[in-house]
């Protein structure tokens, strides 16, 4: 097994947690990763203790920072390197020697990778780059439970009226009872942050395959939470355009969550008539599903309502009268009912679980690693795969500095590449010339497609007139700023054959339907390569490639498989299950997907062949909760877990509340502490405080004397004395949405967009770029496309004239 990386040389030099999740996945697929450690590294750093997987398979060398023959060695590491990845503090790499502009001197090849918290020289640049630190400043734990209304018009101002919203059924809560922002133990920032830089490089080393150069690649904590906000932050000019709103993000929205006799599970887009039905007896059973119809029909016609997705209040009354009935049988026999009637009912399981799942373990997607301390261990695996590239997990993490000796010695005998630049458009981006066909549906599917767009891709969205309710929706939109969209029915010949010809002068096809269905369509991966071998061609799955393929598979239910549901409800400490808006599953797999294929378009590049990548949103959540692992037998370690309130991880990694708002204290070090102590001196003579190993024992009496000190401070007033002494902290902030689309340095910089000409919504304000190039820049581009908006242009490319598409409208086979 080689892997697509196979031969590259990779210098991971982070310290925070998307590094190192980003260099495990470059290691995954066959980079030479070596670790270059801090002399005087805090065991503390390693908050979320993900440091025995995230850091598998990559050689560990410790070098003295403060050391100048030390830097002089990892430089010379770096000038015959292909990747170095590094989350220098502002001013950290000039002040090492360690600059791009300094590295890529001496070698031009080089691609360069600069994760920071906020940018080098943003306005918040020198705030702490702690993934729970950057949740509480950009307000992702007010958003992470949601708002009444939801986030759209909270920003424009908007907020339902607190008296005219209705509770949530005890039955069917999710999460903590509190009100207030939640502590995530998905370490969003970080994860999406950890996609881009792997989305990065595989864009740079395709770019590299042509012009000859390397480059610098930056990206952040707050661009990752920017892009995984793209739903629910958008600021539209016209909120009442017909279509736009939808309850999904709704605060109240509890994804069909409910308890049967022996455990919490998923139902999420099933009909709780469903379930009525199936469980009216003393027996469970498949219900006939004309009798089903027949109960959503009459449910509403009593609602009045006919046509069109039901109200939140409608969805939670109606989960709310089932949630009895699904509580009368065990977990087994709903999923087996569900799977007959092709309906969702899927377990919300804790990661173990996950881990010791045999279809996970036959897929590979959990992958057992021999570890020198522990024993065989399960934990994720492969989560993308490249079938032309076949690869596996490369071993256990080496232990600390285990490598020193051998990386001074490659230093000592390091020499760069030959530098052979050439001439190469990438004038639009990494992918500028490259033609996407997007045959995917929902989120999960074109998010892939709307990250390749945003790299200067030239994206095809191709849809059936079924999709006409999805497509003017918010989150639809997000998810296809960059494409041109097209409505055509690809059952009809006529059709069929222009889209067949459109594929056939294509680089890539992306679709995210289900086991069969492409196959039906004539649309699957050995149809259409014999007609274009050079193809690269991705299909994601809501699950594994195994017997759940052919599943109803969405976020909410593989989240429930994968483990985010249980770890962000805090289930371990008696929690109720809670999915939120950063579980991430959906866009983890559009990440994966836009990965995979970029990295596929960087092997055809050297060696002319297309071929199928694939990965599913299960896999997204394995990758979120990466940092556990287990045994065969499905042992729970000793690690960071949330509590049942969604507070925090523990007393030093947590929310507070203060007298007006909250707080998220993070002070996992040594340093931090003694910080804390001046700025809270009763804790620092307290013996029971004496050291981390005593913290840890004596956790839930340093929580209480922490709440003690902010309840009776105002948060400002808190903060200002904490960061003072230099505690890092922040106020979780209720607001930070609402200003995010004034602020002009985001908006210049690409980071945010402002679209105008939206014929029913008019303005537009919303995401812009995850990363930043420096010699193949990227831009957010413009208005997104209405459904079919560029039908009869993408029919006259595929051949046909005016009076072949004027007939196919005619016949509604294509329409715009």
């Amino acid at each position: 097994m080689t892997g697509v990386l196979e031969g590259l040389t990779v210098l991971d030099l982070t310290r925070g947690i998307a590094g190192a999740m980003a260099t495990m996945l470059l290691a995954d697929h066959g980079g030479d990763v070596t670790r270059i450690e801090r002399s005087d590294a805090d065991p503390g750093e390693d908050v979320l203790q993900g440091a025995r997987i995230w850091h598998r398979g990559k050689a560990s060398a410790i070098f003295d920072f403060a050391d100048e023959q030390d830097l002089a060695t990892i430089r010379r590491l770096a000038s015959a390197a292909d990747i170095l990845v590094e989350d220098f503090a502002p001013g950290e790499g000039e002040t090492f020697g360690l600059d791009h502009e300094t590295l890529a001197a001496a070698n031009p090849r080089l691609i360069h990778v600069s994760v920071t918290g906020y940018g080098a020289d943003t306005a918040d640049a020198d705030r702490p780059a702690i993934d729970a630190l950057v949740q509480a400043r950009l307000g992702l734990m007010h958003e992470a439970r949601g708002w009444d209304g939801g986030s759209i018009l909270r920003i424009l101002g908007q907020d339902a009226d607190p008296a005219s919203v209705k509770p949530v059924p005890e039955i069917i809560r999710s999460g903590s009872a509190r009100l207030g922002p939640i502590f995530s133990a998905s370490p969003a920032p970080s994860v999406s942050a950890a996609y881009l830089t792997v989305l990065g490089v595989a864009a740079a080393l395709r770019a590299r395959e042509l012009s000859g150069l390397g480059q610098h690649v930056g990206t952040s904590l707050l661009q990752g939470a920017i892009l995984y906000g793209s739903c629910g932050w958008q600021r539209p000019e016209h909120v009442d355009a017909p279509g736009y709103m939808m309850p999904a993000l709704d605060r109240r929205q509890v994804w069909g969550i409910v308890k049967t006799a022996d455990r919490w599970v998923c139902t999420w887009s099933s009909p709780p008539d469903w379930a009525i039905a199936a469980a009216e007896g003393d027996e469970l059973k498949v219900p006939d599903p004309e009798d089903v119809k027949a109960r959503v029909i009459a449910r509403n016609g009593r609602a009045g309502r006919t046509v069109g997705m039901p109200s939140l209040d409608s969805q939670l009354e109606t989960l709310a009268e089932a949630a009895p009935f699904f509580a009368k049988f065990p977990s087994a026999e709903w999923e087996k009912a569900a799977a007959v009637s092709d309906i969702c009912v899927q377990p919300i399981r804790a990661p173990e679980d996950a881990l010791t799942d045999p279809l996970l373990l036959a897929d590979g997607s959990v992958a057992v690693v021999e570890d020198p301390e522990l024993g065989p261990l399960h934990q994720a695996g492969i989560l993308f795969r490249l079938h032309d590239c076949p690869t596996a997990v490369r071993g256990p993490a080496h232990p600390r500095g285990a490598d020193t000796e051998a990386a001074r010695e490659a230093a000592a005998k390091a020499a760069p590449s030959p530098v052979q630049p050439r001439p190469a458009d990438l004038s639009r981006g990494p992918l500028t010339g490259i033609r996407v066909v997007d045959l995917g549906l929902a989120v999960a599917g074109p998010w892939g497609s709307q990250l390749l767009g945003d790299l200067g891709a030239d994206v095809i969205k191709i849809d059936g007139s079924r999709q006409g309710f999805w497509m003017p929706t918010f989150m639809a939109i997000a998810m296809n700023r960059t494409k041109r969209s097209a409505r055509i029915e690809l059952k009809d010949e006529i059709t069929y054959a222009a889209v067949r010809r459109l594929i056939d002068g294509a680089d890539v096809v992306i679709h995210n339907m289900r086991k069969g269905v492409a196959e039906r369509l004539g649309v699957d991966y050995v149809t259409l390569k014999q007609t274009n071998p050079r193809l690269i061609y991705c299909h994601s799955r809501g699950f594994e490639d195994g017997p759940r393929a052919a599943l109803i598979g969405h976020d909410q239910a593989a989240n429930s498989l994968g483990g985010s549901v249980w770890e962000d409800g805090g289930m371990d400490d008696g929690g109720r299950p809670f999915f939120g808006a950063l579980s991430g599953g959906d866009l983890g797999n559009g990440y994966f997907a836009a990965i995979a294929i970029t990295l596929a378009l960087y092997h055809r590049e050297r060696t002319g062949r297309g071929q199928l990548v694939d990965t599913s949103i299960l896999n997204a959540s394995l990758f979120n909760n990466s940092r556990t692992f287990t045994t065969p037998d499905g042992r729970k370690f000793d690690r960071p877990r949330l509590d049942a309130d969604q507070m925090g991880l523990s007393a030093l990694y947590r929310l507070y509340r203060a007298t007006d708002g909250w707080l998220c204290l993070a002070a996992t070090t040594e340093a931090q502490w003694h910080a804390l102590g001046r700025a809270v001196p009763s804790l620092a003579g307290d013996p029971r405080f004496a050291s981390a190993k005593l913290r840890k024992a004596n956790d839930a009496i340093l929580a209480n004397r922490l709440a003690d000190f902010f309840v009776e401070r105002k948060s400002a007033q808190a903060f200002a004395a904490l960061d003072g002494a230099g505690v890092p902290c922040e106020i979780a902030d209720a607001d930070y949405s609402r200003r995010l689309f004034d602020d002009a340095d985001l908006l210049r910089r690409g980071w945010i967009a402002s679209t105008q000409g939206h014929p029913t919504i008019g303005r537009l304000d919303m995401f812009g770029i995850g990363m930043d190039f420096s010699r193949t820049p990227i831009s957010p581009g413009g208005a997104p496309p209405t459904f079919g908006q560029q039908t009869r242009e993408i029919l006259s490319e595929a051949g046909l004239d005016e009076n072949a598409i004027d007939a196919l409208y005619a016949t509604g086979t294509a329409g715009g």
